[in-house]
């Protein structure tokens, strides 16, 4: 049923920007869409669908992100530049507990409304957050594969940005679902940062110092490393994993027996839906609405039927 309603709400989005601008009057729409990061393919669709969206509605979209990924001192700087610009919105992603939250108060009292995609922090001030369920999202996977491991594992967690609102909330969403095992045991959490070469060393070392472990499981985008270092290190039956995002290397890895499981959130969407938000609430007053863009499991099963986000 959720899936449904899911389906409703995006496919009546989906139609009314297609007809929007047919009835409503030109406007000059000015959208600031900050992103974190942009050192990959997950975060491309992120800017692709924004600048969609922005084709779409016949408006501009200044897409931006830091030259550092995840650097709060530069996104800040972006939005600083964005509400000095009075531009009309701004979506972003939050990533920080609490690092946003006096620029988008600063925008707020220039009645500059701030969206949050992707990863929003509870109590930033944003007013909508276009992003997956984290916590769900999370648990779903853990259950997925603690179920298929026979309910014995011990795992240790991979994790682009450990203090991340949205990673740490799919790692709790994981270590919920592990909770339901008497087998299930964590064996910590790595920090692998944001290039998969250093990924992939912080992986192989957390695995010769833990030769008990038996899953690596992702929170993010650079899930893809796990694979490498199982496929490598011909772990392939002995070492399970799994992570987030359609990444051409994590399907790779999905049809080769690498990883089992790769949780989608549709990226694509998220940028859209932020833009076309924003949009529709300078040109018709519509409000701010919450969307859930799903967590798509990717397994052996219907790998082959999935395409790169």
């Amino acid at each position: 049923m959720m899936k449904k309603l899911l389906a409703l709400v995006l496919g009546g989005a989906m139609v009314l920007s297609m007809g929007v601008t047919a009835f409503a009057e030109e406007a000059d729409i000015n959208i600031a869409f900050v992103m974190h990061a942009q050192n990959g393919s997950f975060y491309t669709k992120l800017s692709d669908g924004a600048e969609a969206a922005a084709k779409d509605l016949g408006i501009t979209v200044n897409v931006t992100a830091p030259n550092t990924a995840s650097s709060l001192q530069e996104q800040i700087g972006l939005l600083e530049t964005a509400v000095a610009s009075e531009v009309d919105g701004i979506a972003t992603v939050t990533w920080d507990p609490s690092g946003f939250n006096g620029i988008i108060a600063e925008a707020a009292e220039k009645g500059i409304p701030v969206i949050g995609f992707n990863q929003d922090a509870e109590g930033c001030g944003s007013v909508a957050f276009i992003g997956q369920a984290y916590e769900k999202a999370g648990y779903s996977l853990g259950k997925y594969m603690f179920d298929l491991m026979g309910g014995e594992a011990k795992y240790i967690i991979a994790s682009c940005g450990p203090t991340d609102v949205a990673l740490v909330a799919r790692e709790a969403g994981i270590d919920r679902a592990a909770a339901e095992y008497d087998g299930v045991e964590k064996i910590e959490t790595i920090d692998i940062g944001t290039d998969l070469t250093n990924a992939y060393g912080v992986i192989e070392n957390a695995l010769l110092a833990h030769p008990e472990c038996t899953a690596v499981l992702g929170v993010d985008c650079f899930s893809e490393a796990i694979g490498n270092v199982i496929e490598d290190q011909g772990l392939i039956g002995t070492v399970y994993g799994a992570g987030f995002d359609l990444t051409e290397g994590m399907l790779g890895h999905i049809k080769n027996g690498s990883v089992q499981l790769t949780v989608g959130q549709n990226p694509f969407l998220q940028g859209y839906y932020s833009v076309l938000e924003l949009y529709l609430n300078k040109a018709y007053g519509s409000d701010f609405l919450n969307i859930d863009t799903g967590a798509q499991m990717v397994t052996a099963d219907n790998v082959n039927d999935v395409q790169p986000e």
